[in-house]
């Protein structure tokens, strides 16, 4: 078998990169410069946060043919910014990327597409720009319109696409127009899950046909299935770099200490209809904590204030475990009592208590989805508490027949005959 070592030239090489922002405002045109100006007259105090930082810094690794790289990081890491450089969208401040053969990138839902063109055209006007041959697009042009599933939308304006649809139709056409390097961020995670498992296997068939992908996901558990090897990055530099469960291991470590005080401040915009303020887990008895036996509850205490009264304002809580996967959603509307304390303006404090006995033992994590029914979300957040479940009562049977599986309810066996 070869291995990724035994290529002579990786695909990709990057070298000492570095990428630095200026912040507050930047001018450098004309046009930018008049209106900045003026707005600066006005109000001295706006853009004084001048000064520049390192989004990347020293970032050094290769990528050989066939390979799969996974690249993990919390938000403002520098993922985006590295493949945007890698992209060529963005020009590196130091060092050098070097790519031999065409790339692909799925960075941003609409990248790449005309929206006053339909997605016929836009399907050609890709392939145009990867320097396809039009013989070789009208071969795969059925396969690119089955896969995003926008058959009966195809000779629509794509402006006038959702967001899922934008995702279907981006992610077939760079994985059908066979680049020799596909650069995918976490862009998919607009689809549903079938597309998602649909673009995970399409991403496998590309790494087979001894094509190079490079994936950026917050989905642990899809890095680990579908990455060779994995990068870490934190503020901007690597710092873990290997097989993807080491390197996943060491992301859940250093990233998901957040919350683990059992309480945590929101920021909302407070002019928002319903702002969430704190989110605490709690015990059955009200105390503060974060490790909680099978035997209990685990409750969480979420406060906040309604600022515009009579709208269907809905606060849901999603459970993950430690590598994404998202094991369900309770939310404050099933509940008709949580409706009517949500539909009064003022201060309101809501409880919504788990039952840990179907969980396994282990770490999970907790999100947060604000929003109005049928209208829009006002907050959404992945991450902003964790807690722990352990087994506090003697196991019946053997250890492996007793904790296998993402769930553990306890369920009622009875002989019948």
């Amino acid at each position: 078998m070869t291995r990724f070592s035994d290529m002579v030239s990786p695909v990709v090489e990057v070298e000492q990169l570095g990428k630095k922002f200026r912040r507050g405002e930047y001018f450098d045109t004309l046009r930018d410069l008049i209106p900045g100006t003026l707005r600066r007259l006005r109000r001295p105090d706006v853009g004084r946060n001048d000064g520049w930082f390192w989004a990347l810094r020293d970032v050094s690794f290769c990528v050989n043919a066939g390979e799969v790289l996974g690249i993990v990081g919390a938000n403002g890491a520098g993922k985006s910014t590295l493949l945007k450089i890698l992209a060529r969208i963005l020009r590196p401040s130091t060092g050098r990327v070097i790519v031999r053969g065409r790339l692909r990138a799925l960075i941003e839902i609409a990248a790449g597409f005309h929206p006053d063109l339909t997605g016929r055209e836009n399907i050609y006007l890709n392939a145009a720009i990867l320097g396809m041959k039009m013989s070789d697009v009208r071969k795969r042009f059925d396969d690119i319109v089955e896969f995003a599933g926008i058959g009966p939308f195809l000779d629509t304006p794509v402006k006038r696409y959702s967001s899922g649809m934008f995702a279907r139709l981006g992610f077939a056409v760079a994985a059908h127009l066979e680049p020799d390097i596909l650069v995918v961020d976490e862009v998919l995670a607009v689809g549903d899950a079938a597309f998602q498992a649909k673009c995970l296997g399409k991403m496998r068939d590309v790494a087979g046909e001894g094509r190079t992908v490079i994936f950026v996901s917050h989905n642990m558990r899809a890095v680990q299935q579908l990455c060779h090897r994995a990068l870490l990055l934190e503020q901007g530099r690597i710092v873990k770099e290997g097989p993807p469960a080491e390197v996943v291991e060491a992301y859940l470590t250093r990233a998901l200490t957040h919350g683990a005080s059992g309480e945590c401040t929101v920021s909302m915009d407070p002019a928002a209809p319903i702002v969430i303020s704190r989110i605490r887990v709690l015990s059955e008895n009200g105390n503060i904590t974060t490790l909680f036996p099978r035997s209990q509850r685990v409750v969480f205490e979420i406060e906040g204030t309604v600022n515009q009264g009579g709208r269907r304002y809905i606060v849901a809580l999603d459970i993950r475990t430690m590598d994404g996967l998202l094991l369900f959603r309770t939310h404050s509307f099933e509940q008709p009592e949580s409706y009517r304390i949500l539909n009064r303006e003022g201060p309101f404090v809501l409880r919504c208590s788990v039952p840990a006995e179907f969980l396994s033992a282990g770490r999970y994590e907790v999100g947060i989805v604000v929003a109005e029914r049928g209208v829009c979300e006002f907050e959404h957040r992945d991450r902003v508490l964790t807690f722990d479940v352990f087994q506090d009562r003697p196991l019946r049977g053997s250890d492996v027949m007793t904790s296998v599986g993402l769930v553990t309810p306890q369920c009622d066996w009875e002989r019948v005959r």
